[in-house]
């Protein structure tokens, strides 16, 4: 079979227009890309046979091709549709909405001491028996309600804490209990620039400094997702930064960054999914302690263009500290799977 093609650009769109000749018959299609469509014209067309075989030869190349040809229409449709194809990430609450939040952490630390012997066996005689394995498991459900949108676009809500659940295994023992937190509620302002404004806590069950600690994570960290101002393509990326700190034995505080890269992978409809990347960086300068910190993660999210709102995330993360406290050395390893969901509605 021989192929001849050729390509043109125009101020509108781009013409590929490509046709093969085979024997007696030859045959041609016109492909003219538009923004994300595509239009693929097919020609059929018998090489002057005898005028008695005409009609027959050309159905026999029609059915023995037509497949063919349709395959390439599909192929050019989805390639059409998905190349260069852009979109913008604005991540907020709306208003009048309920936003029905589950997530789960599941952890697995296991911390070992290494040093001087005399000193690690006055630790055990203390009834520490190392490795320490312990397995943590956190499961938390929220609801959200938004209030009508205001004059300054600005609106009211309200967040339940329905359930906080934890359960802790330590060396084979398990125990089970309620957070403090849960039946707790919380009021606010949701401003036009996507800012939370906490002005109420309610429950008998916290005190004012947890009351401060909920204010303060609430109006700095919720849906705090540093999408890009431009919009995004296949492949593209950008980085999230979160500190954390994490206690070490009761002994020290090690603040760490994990750094997550957003990567865009794949738009079908009003749903984007994303690849995720993450990398764990030390973030201190303690002189009583050397510290080592480093670990790695993956993961997946979810986001709906139609609500502007990250709905399904999930990653797994691992990770190994060292703290050095005089002459000993503690060394955590965890392993943590995170997941959270969310409900619109």
């Amino acid at each position: 079979m021989k192929t001849i093609s050729s390509t043109k650009y125009t101020t509108e769109a781009q013409q590929l227009t490509a046709v093969w000749y085979n024997g007696g018959y030859s045959a041609s299609y016109d492909s003219f890309v538009v923004g994300s469509s595509a239009v693929l014209r097919l020609n059929f067309c018998a090489k002057n046979p005898p005028l008695r075989q005409a009609a027959k030869r050309y159905v026999q190349v029609k059915k023995q091709h037509m497949k063919k040809f349709f395959s390439l229409l599909l192929l050019v449709a989805i390639t059409s549709g998905t190349k260069g194809q852009e979109v913008s990430f604005r991540s907020r609450f709306l208003p009048e909405k309920e936003y029905l939040t589950t997530s789960s952490t599941d952890s697995k630390n296991i911390m070992n001491i290494s040093g001087p012997e005399e000193r690690i066996l006055k630790i055990k005689e203390n009834g520490f028996e190392f490795p320490i394995e312990s397995i943590t498991q956190t499961q938390i459900q929220t609801e959200m309600k938004n209030g009508e949108k205001q004059e300054d676009e600005s609106f009211l809500y309200t967040i339940l804490y329905k359930s906080i659940n934890t359960t802790t295994i330590q060396n084979g023992n398990k125990e089970e209990r309620e957070n403090p937190m849960t039946g707790l509620i919380v009021e606010g302002k949701y401003n036009r620039d996507g800012q939370v404004e906490v002005l109420n806590i309610i429950s008998d069950k916290v005190n004012d400094a947890t009351k401060n600690i909920i204010k303060s994570s609430l109006e700095t960290v919720t849906q705090n997702i540093p999408f890009p101002e431009d919009p995004m393509k296949i492949g593209d990326s950008f980085n999230q930064v979160i500190p954390m700190t994490i206690p070490v034995a009761d002994l020290a505080s090690v603040n760490i960054i994990i750094s997550t890269t957003y990567t865009l992978d794949e738009v079908k409809d009003t749903i984007a999914y994303f690849n995720l990347n993450q990398k764990i960086e030390l973030n201190m300068d303690q002189e009583t302690a050397a510290i080592k910190a480093e670990g790695k993660g993956i993961g997946k999210a979810i986001y709906d263009t139609k609500y502007n709102f990250l709905k399904d995330y999930g990653t797994d993360l691992k990770m190994k500290i060292s703290v050095g406290v005089e002459d000993l050395i503690i060394t955590n390893e965890l392993v943590t799977k995170t997941s959270q969901r969310v409900e619109i509605k």
